[in-house]
């Protein structure tokens, strides 16, 4: 478990720099803040919200790539891993939810935007031995400032009735 944590939070912390670094060595010229169009890539920290209660240190790791138009519409592709300790009566194990989405989205105008996005929405949910799989719609909303080539956004994400995540996402925009 403590392997498992580590190496998520390593992943992390490289697949930042990576984004960083590449996207320092491709800005010829800096790129608006005010034109959403282009090619997106970030990483994202979650933590979850599940319901019932009784889990600790719910959080993980997402990673999203998006296609944007200048007007702000796109469409946006995430996978993200979150693990977690439930101590629910006599249950005491730990969860993994795997969750992969295909959304579409807008982004305001602006350095500082507005996002929307809702789509279809496929869940993993292991406890122990067991495991649950569904496909839903799901959504979010959240808030962002675009530096130029590099956004940090802020969002709630509505995954499933019993999950909803809040995320802190670093995207480099191409």
């Amino acid at each position: 478990m403590i392997y498992q944590c580590f190496s998520v939070k390593l992943l992390a912390i490289i697949s930042l720099v990576a984004l960083l670094v590449s996207v320092n060595s491709v800005a010829d010229e800096p790129k608006a803040s005010t034109s959403k169009g282009g090619l997106y890539l970030g990483v994202k920290a979650i933590f979850n919200e599940l319901k019932p209660e009784g889990t600790d240190n719910a959080g993980g790791v997402g990673i999203m790539i998006a296609d944007h138009y200048h007007n702000g519409f796109g469409m946006e592709a995430e996978v993200s891993r979150s693990k977690a300790d439930v101590n629910l009566l006599d249950l005491a194990e730990d969860y993994t939810l795997d969750a992969a989405g295909l959304y579409g989205v807008y982004r305001s105008p602006g350095a500082f935007y507005v996002k929307v996005r809702g789509g279809v929405v496929w869940k993993r949910l292991a406890i122990g031995d067991e495991s649950s799989t569904r496909t839903t719609f799901g959504g979010g909303a959240g808030i962002g400032y675009d530096f130029g080539r590099v956004l940090l956004e802020g969002e709630y994400a509505y995954v499933d009735k019993d999950v909803a995540q809040w995320g802190l996402s670093v995207i480099g925009k191409f």
